[in-house]
């Protein structure tokens, strides 16, 4: 048995006594009366996902380079946008991909249809996606797509273990809409994945996922602060270093001027929040469901605020209580789910290294009939936005048609039905396993065991 703290590189905090993350999935298989048979742990099954997902970015990519080819119309979609910034900049004009008029008109150039989709993304991202706008649409977006899924299987294998496959199970309604829309879901679950992975396991190089997401800062303020309440002095001088050189190169390629745009997009897309123009229905915030049943934007964004203390709360009170690592490192995925106002739901791939961390301990504590209940609505949370979305006439835009307010759109259920999910789920993981589980070791087993699931080392 190999314990991280008696690693040279690991770091720890003397007064951190807790037991490394450990393999929740190895441990919890040991507990399980018998893990192969459950629909959770079928290979196969997770194999069909995986092509059937295959064959969608397949069709994806013929959609986004010549959807004529198989008698579709183009429609703008989030990876457009991408390819659309990095052709911006590398024509030299990176600033206007801030811009709204020049943003638009370069959109609707690109793809002839009358659609909108703000760039609001840190100039890092915007150097990145230039690197890539050198591809055709088509293949940058395969070559995109394919890379940050492995990325955040490759995770969820180390995470879950044999349960791999559960978690696809459990978040389908997620999948599909990466491989259609080419965000960056994939990318941002796997850093943050990482890092929790290092993290919990003292390792300083926990900092450069960290750092990492400066792409997506918004979705790393609860990893950034647990490093902080540890202390983790490394981590976070790692992480500095990182955001460091990310914003250094490409002030040096786009110029001073980059970060001023920049700015200027985020003020101006945070009237378009406030206006109610983006998609609500497709976000997990408190503020998205207050926003569509009719508050204001203060009262709503008061709410949002109530509600992201209250989650970084849960989260602290969590680990004073020692909990055990891999749960601690699940309520630091749902707090982040909760913590922006400006949460969509291709970013619940976050949500769904919650899930891997435990869902074997959930099974253990759940009958067949309970499981299929969460199951269902676990879909039905992720499912709503996308649902919504193709039963919409719609051109893909991020933007409502009108700020007036004339469109109706349907109300933002996503962030309640999710509580829901994750108050119930608190109340399981409180029971005491079911009869017929092994479960007595997990206590006594003080670290990680080294497995072909996760390296010790």
């Amino acid at each position: 048995m190999l314990d991280a703290r008696a690693m040279p590189d690991a770091e720890m905090h003397p007064a951190d006594h807790r037991p490394d993350i450990g393999l929740a999935a190895e441990l919890a298989a040991e507990a399980a009366s018998d893990p192969a048979d459950s629909l959770f742990t079928r290979v196969r099954l997770a194999i069909v996902i995986l092509v059937v997902l295959a064959m969608l970015a397949v069709i994806s990519a013929i959609q986004f380079q010549a959807p004529q080819t198989i008698g579709m119309q183009k429609v703008l979609t989030d990876y457009d946008a991408f390819h659309i910034a990095g052709l911006l900049a590398l024509d030299g004009r990176a600033e206007d991909a801030y811009r709204f008029e020049t943003m638009l008109a370069a959109q609707r150039e690109f793809t002839g249809t009358v659609s909108m989709m703000p760039w609001t993304y840190p100039p890092p991202f915007t150097l990145f996606v230039a690197g890539m706008a050198n591809l055709p649409i088509g293949v940058g977006f395969l070559l995109f797509i394919s890379a940050t899924l492995m990325l955040y299987l490759a995770v969820l294998r180390r995470i879950a273990g044999i349960y791999w496959p559960g978690v696809l199970i459990v978040m389908l309604p997620t999948l599909p809409l990466l491989m259609r829309t080419g965000q960056n879901g994939f990318l941002t679950g796997g850093l943050i994945g990482l890092f929790l992975l290092a993290f919990f396991r003292r390792k300083p190089g926990a900092g450069l996922p960290l750092g990492l997401m400066v792409i997506k800062p918004h979705l790393a303020v609860a990893i950034a602060l647990i490093t902080l309440v540890e202390r983790r002095w490394q981590t976070i001088a790692i992480a500095a270093a990182t955001v460091a050189v990310l914003l250094l190169v490409p002030t040096l390629v786009f110029g001073l001027g980059i970060w001023s745009a920049f700015l200027e997009g985020v003020a101006q897309s945070s009237g378009f929040l406030a206006e109610g123009q983006y998609k609500l229905f497709r976000m997990t915030s408190l503020y998205a469901t207050a926003h569509t049943l009719g508050s204001g934007p203060g009262p709503a964004m008061a709410i949002q605020v109530a509600g992201a203390i209250l989650a970084i709360a849960a989260v602290l009170l969590a680990r004073r209580r020692q909990v055990a690592p891999h749960r601690l490192a699940a309520a630091i995925c749902c707090a982040t789910v909760f913590f922006s106002p400006y949460n969509y739901d291709y970013d619940l791939t976050i949500f769904g290294l919650a899930v891997a961390f435990v869902l074997p301990d959930m099974l253990q504590r759940t009958s067949a009939l309970e499981q299929a209940g969460m199951l269902a609505l676990v879909w039905i949370g992720t499912g709503y936005g996308l649902f919504h979305a193709v039963t919409i006439e719609s051109e893909g835009s991020s933007l409502t048609s009108t700020a007036s307010g004339s469109e109706q759109l349907p109300v933002a259920l996503m962030g309640p039905i999710l509580l829901t999910v994750i108050a119930l789920a608190t109340r399981v993981l409180s029971r005491a396993p079911r009869a017929g589980t092994r479960s007595d070791r997990r206590d006594s087993i003080p670290g990680p065991a080294a497995s072909p699931a996760v390296p010790a080392a």
